[in-house]
């Protein structure tokens, strides 16, 4: 049985990086497509692998799934900006759309792994969407360059986690949203989570995870 492969996504200084401050070092690998560094102390304990050519983006996945327990990719946003550009020196036209559409589905089926719990950072959009009545509503979505995968990431993830920042009086909390609210597209096990809201702690989600399954 293939490991949950879960989605991280909100806007820039939502919390996704820092959710990952609790995962344990020794058995954890950060591929770092940002190359930005991680905005928490324990960082340095980490094992990154910075990346930023599809030759060692697919090394680095393959390095991740064979030596740790959980992987993470940080960031689906930067992959799919280093792939756009990459097709763009080798084709023209529609061959650089379909060499990277071709090119997401292929990342995304080797990230499904029996060794390893695969988790993606990606970047959210607002997006309006026509209804066959002629109306309209908005929806939350992971960001994807390109139409063939505009709103379908989403279902290639067991988990989708939205982060979301609440601010109170003399507070501020970042949290993940476990289920969708009608305009995110954020999701999670049946009867996993009995709130909508979580701290955003990714170490916690995945234990969570463990024990729904045990």
């Amino acid at each position: 049985m293939n490991k949950p492969l879960i989605g991280i996504v909100g806007s820039s200084g939502s919390g996704k990086s820092t959710s990952l401050r609790n995962l344990p070092p020794k058995d954890t690998i950060i591929i770092d497509l940002e190359r930005k560094g991680l905005p928490f102390r324990e960082a340095k304990n980490f094992q990154i692998i910075s990346a930023n050519t599809l030759p060692d983006i697919d090394k680095a996945i393959a390095t991740g799934l064979n030596n740790a327990e959980v992987v993470v990719i940080e960031s689906f946003t930067k992959y799919c900006e280093i792939l756009i550009e990459a097709a763009q020196k080798m084709y023209k036209g529609y061959d650089v759309w379909s060499y990277y559409n071709k090119a997401i589905r292929k990342t995304l089926e080797s990230l499904k792994s029996e060794k390893a719990t695969v988790v993606i950072t990606a970047i959210d959009e607002i997006v309006k969407i026509m209804q066959p009545t002629g109306g309209e509503y908005n929806t939350r979505r992971i960001k994807v360059q390109g139409k063939v995968h505009e709103g379908c990431i989403e279902k290639e993830l067991l988990l989708v986690l939205f982060t979301e920042v609440r601010r109170e009086k003399d507070s501020i909390e970042y949290c993940f949203q476990t289920n969708s609210d009608g305009i995110t597209s954020a999701k999670t096990p049946l009867g996993m989570f009995k709130d909508l809201y979580i701290p955003n702690d990714l170490n916690t989600v995945i234990t969570s995870l463990e024990e729904y399954y045990a």
